[in-house]
């Protein structure tokens, strides 16, 4: 059994279609079917921040399990959850720099989304301001997703930056002068310049995984 053998056992044993997985991984569309042994190590990275209980170890050489053993327990707590959608905060991510705290407690949750796009295990803000225009607008939400390591980032893609006295969201690019030590953060809105950053100064960093426009008709 091969390595897209082991991905299509993995794809079913989730009930979901390989579109659909391809489509949350963001890989293209006949990804699945091409993967092997030599794909590239970025791919494998979007597998495991799409479905962290993904043993990648298991599916690059068969050994071991495949759900991650340290996951095993939530994700049983998942399949017997009964889904209600994912949770919106009151709170403002700021696509300017504001001072602002960020605590995602129940008594912030001001409602679910329950969208087939939009993942469970993500959360809900309200985007504020206008340098990320045209892209994400002043009161469009985001879905973001907490990432723990600089391992499984991927530059040029939007991130909600927190740090000790912003919080931002903005484009990270990479700052190819030392790249180890500083990122860029980039608007999308050309009357804002770049900002290079310390890595040190960066607190928590979440993945933009969608972008969701709510308008009154009445």
């Amino acid at each position: 059994m091969g390595v897209k053998e082991r991905l299509l056992e993995f794809i079913e044993s989730k009930g979901i279609t390989v579109r659909d997985f391809e489509r949350n991984c963001g890989i293209s569309n006949g990804a699945v079917s091409k993967m092997t042994s030599n794909t590239r190590e970025s791919t494998y990275n979007r597998l495991s921040i799409a479905y962290p209980d993904l043993n990648i170890g298991w599916l690059k050489t068969g050994v071991g399990e495949m759900i991650c053993e340290n996951l095993k327990k939530d994700v049983e707590v998942t399949l017997n959850y009964d889904r209600r959608g994912s949770p919106v905060f009151d709170i403002d991510a700021t696509c300017g720099a504001e001072v602002r705290d960020m605590y995602f407690t129940s008594d912030r949750i001001i409602g679910y989304i329950d969208l087939p796009e939009v993942r469970p295990n993500t959360k809900i803000v309200r985007a504020n301001g206008d340098s990320m225009k045209p892209v994400i607008n002043d009161g469009n939400f985001v879905a973001i997703r907490e990432i723990h390591s600089w391992d499984t980032v991927f530059y040029g893609q939007i991130y909600l930056v927190l740090m000790e006295e912003y919080r931002m969201l903005k484009y990270l690019r990479r700052y190819e002068p030392d790249e180890e030590n500083y990122v860029i953060l980039r608007s999308e809105n050309p009357n804002y310049d770049d900002m290079r950053v310390s890595k040190d100064k960066i607190i928590k960093l979440f993945i933009v995984e969608n972008v969701l426009s709510v308008k009154i008709q009445l």
